[in-house]
């Protein structure tokens, strides 16, 4: 759980950054034919890694049963999709070989290359990699909060046997209130997986549609660095409802959430610029 939760706090930021495209091969066509055709189709995330450690399709799909699902869809007039975590963005698509693929979003390109029935997206020293296939992902509004949990973190039903029945506990707190968002931490508790965090409502002030994320490596809990998950897309004008959590390898129930510090960050959907970022202290 560590580690997912790793790769998805990564996984976010590249994705606020324009830097997770990618794509999949059929293999069937690399030999002939037309080359957009080894693209055109449904594919999804199987794979990633780094300098330290692999994410295992096993992991990738305990990352799906959570509704953490990546997806992406070729279409044969040349534009895509991207679907990260029930968050959707759009771009063009073209064929640079039978084995390479350029994606473009706002400016921004990313190149994509096959091997075998698999493509890989390196960036630095993390790999992202697409086999083809739906993704399972939540969409927004369906009884998560954009973070693969469901909303029952405000009225929690399942208790962590270290919380001594304790499953939520009151604050009330406003870590933000200016031109940008009014942040309120409603309670500490627990979710539907035992796991401890907050409760926040995040309205969104601004004319524009704004991401709200916990900075990455910013978080750290009685000491310990630990990162949380917490990623939201909020409408102008709207608030959500959200849970910033931490897995319980990390915080193992609700009384070992204490001294928690770190940095909440927004940002700009559309354009990724960074609009505020708050310093979180509980």
């Amino acid at each position: 759980m560590k580690s997912m939760r790793k790769w998805v706090a990564a996984l976010s930021a590249m994705f606020a950054l324009c830097l997770v495209l990618s794509g999949c091969s059929l293999g069937g066509v690399l030999g002939g034919g037309d080359p957009a055709k080894n693209f055109i189709g449904d594919w999804k995330l199987v794979g990633m890694e780094d300098s330290e450690q692999v994410l295992s399709k096993d992991d990738i799909k305990s990352m799906e049963d959570l509704g953490l699902g990546v997806g992406l869809t070729f279409k044969e007039d040349k534009s895509f999709t991207l679907n990260m975590f029930g968050e959707e963005t759009s771009g063009t698509w073209e064929v640079k070989s039978p084995t390479e693929a350029l994606l473009t979003v706002e400016g921004q390109t990313a190149s994509a290359k096959l091997d075998g029935s698999e493509l890989t997206l390196e960036q630095d020293d993390t790999k992202l990699i697409f086999e083809m296939g739906t993704a399972v992902v939540s969409a927004p509004g369906s009884g998560d909060s954009g973070t693969g949990k469901s909303d029952t973190s405000t009225s929690p039903t399942s208790t962590s046997g270290g919380d001594s029945g304790k499953t939520e506990v009151a604050v009330g707190t406003t870590l933000a209130d200016d031109s940008i968002c009014t942040i309120e931490i409603v309670n500490k508790t627990t979710d539907f997986a035992d796991d401890p965090g907050y409760t926040l409502k995040i309205t969104n002030k601004t004319d524009k549609a704004i991401t709200v994320s916990g900075k990455y490596g910013t978080f750290s809990v009685d000491g310990k660095m630990v990162d949380p998950l917490l990623y939201e897309t909020i409408q102008p004008g709207k608030y959500a409802e959200t849970f910033l959590w931490f897995s319980t390898s990390d915080v193992a129930n609700l009384d070992a959430l204490v001294n928690v510090e770190g940095t909440i960050q927004i940002y700009d959907s559309k354009t990724y610029d960074t609009l505020a970022e708050y310093p979180f202290a509980m």
